[in-house]
């Protein structure tokens, strides 16, 4: 998968052509992480430190950055707009028409699954560091589709990690154990790779680490 980048008219947006359909009709600003709970795509990329915003247009994705330059997000961004696509994951949950800032009652519900299932998976506690899986950063995306279909992508401080079996196992079990979960699937990915700017600022004052990601 080829994914272009033009430049906008704000330095700091910049926008991302995957070379297939983003959205079959409208557009979609996102302004902050709770407003991306209608899209896994755009949930996954406000996870990237420093991400501030995201667009999703017919054909484009643009994405607004903090004062970081852009050699320091785009990798990241490109891994998580190629896995995303690669999965086949839908770029919205809701399939029927692109939500307005209006959620529906529908994506409330589907929010407040994923939320919940969230919750859950803070549960698991990487063995090696400590800590729950979610706050660390290693929980990219849970989907939650109809009938109690649940995704979890997740990732690992390390690729081969020794406790990734037992991570993957712990957080498919505790999103089974939520009220209406009928199945999960949990995948692991290492796009992007994990780093410690990804924990949660909760975490991130439990190991002392600084803004920039330094311990």
């Amino acid at each position: 998968m080829f994914i272009q980048t033009e430049p906008t008219r704000d330095p700091m947006k910049l926008k991302f052509l995957p070379g297939c359909e983003v959205l079959a009709e409208g557009a979609l600003d996102l302004e902050n992480k709770e407003q991306a709970g209608i899209s896994p795509l755009a949930e996954r990329l406000f996870a990237i430190p420093g991400v501030t915003g995201v667009s999703l247009g017919r054909d484009s994705i643009v994405v607004a950055r903090s004062d970081r330059e852009w050699q320091h997000f785009k990798p990241a961004i490109l891994g998580v707009i190629m896995e995303h696509f690669m999965s086949g994951a839908p770029v919205v949950r809701k399939r029927t028409a692109v939500p307005d800032r209006s959620a529906s009652a529908e994506a409330d519900g589907e929010g407040a699954a994923a939320d919940q299932i969230r919750e859950a998976l803070r549960q698991v506690i990487d063995p090696e560091l400590g800590y729950n899986i979610v706050d660390l950063g290693l929980v990219y995306d849970v989907a939650v589709g109809d009938g109690g279909m649940t995704t979890v992508i997740m990732t690992t401080t390390t690729p081969g990690c020794p406790a990734t079996n037992y991570l993957k196992t712990g957080a498919g079990e505790a999103a089974s154990a939520v009220e209406g979960v009928e199945f999960v699937e949990v995948k692991l990915t290492y796009e992007p790779r994990w780093t410690p700017e990804m924990m949660s600022p909760e975490a991130k004052a439990h190991f002392g680490i600084r803004d920039g990601g330094g311990w």
